[in-house]
């Protein structure tokens, strides 16, 4: 893992990613005459457990290489293992995503944020990762990114109502076309050979009627760390495998492709 010892290190690394935040800045509002267009999600990266920061890089530089163009990447959670506990934890995650060559954006994931902490830890992501929402438009699609870990867990955070913000953001939409990511799906989780509860039922209900009144292309998750497709509703929900290599999996990101209103996908493994 990545040390940051001295104080000319972590400056170096500050100037770094204040150039990246003034780059996604600038991609707020993306112009192009061609609806057809990649971008990339990448999540549960877990940096600062095992060797999954030099795994995290190792798929960077894989998405770097892509011969298609890549607009930007996004990436649903669980960025880091122990959660945001200090700024050499954000830097030390942030110096995995420095090299890559487009806008990326970030959202929270239950590994990043706990519930015990949530105010120190949200203010460390704040300053390093972003807003718990983010809205961005392309193409004339909207873009839509937000931390549903309080639904999805059923806790209460001071100062974030999730529902209060994902209705104003999808207002603005004005019935154009919108993409959703989050990091826990509101569906069941199978694993060791048996099914886990979801959200309850309250805020799955709540959650898919909003989602289903507007415009929704898809919905796009993580945290199951394996490839899944669920509805929402009328909804498609993809789920990507994990970035890491826990329960033995290969790591990988994945391409989506925007084509002819629909949304594709292709996974990608580390080489």
């Amino acid at each position: 893992m990545l040390e940051l010892k001295t104080d000319f290190g972590k400056i170096l690394l500050l100037v770094v990613i204040f150039a990246m935040q003034i780059m996604q800045l600038s991609c707020q509002e993306f112009q192009t005459e061609n609806e057809n267009f990649y971008f990339v999600q990448i999540t549960d990266t877990h940096i600062g457990k095992g060797t999954n920061l030099e795994i995290t890089k190792s798929l960077i530089r894989q998405i770097n290489k892509l011969p298609m163009e890549i607009k930007f990447v996004i990436h649903t959670g669980d960025i880091v293992n122990d959660g945001l506990i200090d700024t050499n934890t954000a830097l030390n995650a942030l110096s995995a995503f420095i090299e890559l060559e487009v806008p990326i954006y970030f959202i929270p994931g239950n590994h990043d944020i706990y519930e015990a902490q949530f105010e120190q830890q949200k203010k460390i992501y704040n300053k390093y990762f972003g807003d718990l929402v983010f809205v961005n438009e392309f193409a004339e699609i909207v873009f839509i990114g937000i931390y549903s870990d309080p639904l999805a867990y059923g806790f209460k955070a001071d100062g974030y109502e999730p529902f209060v913000e994902l209705k104003l953001a999808l207002k603005e939409t004005k019935e154009k076309p919108v993409i959703l990511f989050h990091h826990i799906p509101t569906v069941g989780f199978f694993y060791n050979n048996e099914m886990h509860p979801g959200w309850n039922s309250e805020n799955r209900n709540k959650w898919q009627d909003l989602l289903n009144s507007y415009n929704l292309v898809a919905v796009i998750a993580g945290h199951f760390h394996g490839s899944e497709q669920h509805w929402l509703g009328e909804i498609p929900i993809f789920v990507a495998a994990s970035a890491t290599n826990r329960f033995g999996r290969q790591p990988s990101f994945r391409i989506y492709e925007f084509k002819n209103g629909k949304l594709n996908f292709r996974t990608q493994y580390e080489e």
